[in-house]
C-alpha cells in the first residue's frame, strides 16, 4: 500500500475547499487502538483535542467514543458513515456509543413521536446488521429510552446561556430555514434538543471508568462541539467529582457533497443523497452520474462514499482515491463496483420486521 501524501499542503488546501481555517483544527497525526494514521486520515479529516486523549488512553486512562443522529427519515449516505465509523472504532478496540436521536427530531424536526419511535426500533436493528455489538461496554440507545440522560440534561441546562445557543447554529443552517427545513430562530424547542444532544455526550464522562469522551461528527456540526465544551468547563464548578480533569476532544468528517447541487447530503432533500430505501439500479444511476470532479478525491462525492461509507479495508480505499484522482479507466470500473457494494449494505435495512 502507497502512503498517502497527508502532509501539511495537502491538508491546509483540503480545508480550504470546505471552507475552514487549519488553524482551527488539527490535523490527525496518531494511532488509536488497532487503526493507524493512514486509516484514521481515510474516515476522518482533523480533529480537536484527540491527540492529549490518545496519549492519556495508551497510559491507561480510558476512552470512549460517540456519535448520533437525529431520526426525521430513512438514514442516507451521510448517516451510514457515522454508523460504520463507529464499527470501525469497535473493532478497533474502542469503547463506542451511538445515540438515535428520536426525541431531537420530534422537538427539533416536529416529527411525530410515534414515526420517530418506529425509526429508532428500524435503526437499532439496521445498525446491528451492519455489524455493531451493542454489549457492554459499547451501547445502542434511542433517546426515549434513557430517563438518566434526561436528568443529565436538566442539570446541565443550567450552565447554559442564550448567547451560546446561538452561537451554536451548525454551518449550513441558513440553508435548511430558507428551504424551509427547520425553524431559523432558536426556539425553545430546538433549544430542548441542543440541551439533550450535549447531555448525550457528557452524561459519558459521569462514568467513573472513563477519562475523556472523543465525539465525532461531521465538520459543519463542529459548533455542538463548541458548545459541549464551554457548558463542561462550566459545570466543574458544581459537579467537580464527575467532572473535573476529564478531558473532552473530537473527530470531525469532511461534508459528503450532495447530489445534484446540494452542498452535503440531508434526509431533507432527497434528490441530495442515496437512502438506504433506494433500489440497486438508482443506487447505480446517482454513483455513476453523480459525480462532480473536484481538486482533490476528498471532496469528490462519490470518493468520499467509498471512503466513509464502505466496509472496504484501508488499501482498496486508498486504490480508489488514486484512480479518482486519475479520473482514469479503472475509476469507473471502481464506482461500479461500489454501487454494488453500496447496495448489498442498503439491503440490510430493506424488508425489517416493524415491531
Amino acid at each position: 500500500m502507497n502512503t498517502p501524501t497527508f502532509g501539511p499542503e495537502y491538508y491546509s488546501q483540503v480545508m480550504r475547499e470546505f471552507g475552514y481555517s487549519p488553524i482551527e483544527f488539527e490535523q490527525i497525526s496518531f494511532s488509536l487502538g488497532s487503526m493507524n494514521v493512514d486509516a484514521l486520515q481515510q474516515q476522518w479529516l482533523c480533529h480537536t483535542g484527540v491527540a492529549n486523549i490518545v496519549t492519556s488512553h495508551n497510559c491507561g486512562k480510558k476512552m470512549v467514543a460517540t456519535t448520533g443522529f437525529g431520526l426525521s427519515g430513512v438514514p442516507h449516505v451521510g448517516t451510514l458513515t457515522q454508523i460504520l465509523k463507529a464499527i470501525r472504532l469497535q473493532k478497533a478496540g474502542i469503547d463506542t456509543q451511538i445515540v438515535l436521536g428520536d426525541l431531537d427530531a420530534y422537538n427539533g424536526k416536529v416529527i411525530p413521536l410515534q414515526r420517530t419511535q418506529q425509526l429508532a426500533r428500524q435503526y437499532k436493528q439496521f445498525i446491528l446488521r451492519l455489524g455493531f455489538s451493542d454489549s457492554l461496554p459499547h451501547s445502542l440507545r434511542s433517546q426515549f429510552e434513557s430517563l438518566s440522560t434526561l436528568r443529565i440534561m436538566y442539570l446541565l441546562g443550567r450552565f447554559m446561556d442564550q448567547d451560546m445557543f446561538d452561537r451554536a447554529e451548525e454551518d449550513l443552517h441558513s440553508f435548511y430555514t430558507e428551504r424551509g427545513k427547520v425553524d431559523s430562530d432558536m426556539t425553545y424547542r430546538r433549544k430542548l434538543s441542543l440541551n439533550l444532544m450535549i447531555a448525550d455526550f457528557l452524561e459519558l464522562l459521569t462514568d467513573e471508568k472513563y477519562a475523556s469522551v472523543v465525539v465525532f461528527l461531521g465538520i459543519d456540526e463542529h459548533r455542538y462541539v463548541d458548545f459541549g465544551r464551554q457548558t463542561l468547563i462550566r459545570a466543574v464548578q458544581d459537579f467537580p467529582e464527575q467532572f473535573s480533569r476529564k478531558q473532552y476532544g473530537a473527530f470531525y468528517s469532511g461534508i459528503i457533497r450532495g447530489f445534484n447541487g446540494y452542498p452535503k447530503m440531508s434526509k431533507s432533500f432527497p434528490e441530495s443523497s442515496v437512502t438506504v430505501d433506494m433500489d440497486e439500479s438508482a443506487i447505480l444511476d446517482r454513483v455513476m452520474d453523480g459525480e462532480t470532479v473536484t481538486a482533490f478525491p476528498e471532496t469528490n462525492t462519490v470518493f468520499q462514499m467509498i471512503s466513509m461509507a464502505s466496509m472496504y479495508p484501508p488499501e482498496q480505499i486508498e486504490e480508489a482515491r488514486r484512480e479518482c484522482a486519475l479520473q482514469s479507466r479503472l475509476w469507473k470500473a471502481i464506482k461500479e463496483e461500489y454501487a454494488t457494494h453500496l447496495y448489498e449494505i442498503c439491503r440490510l435495512w430493506h424488508n425489517q420486521e416493524d415491531y
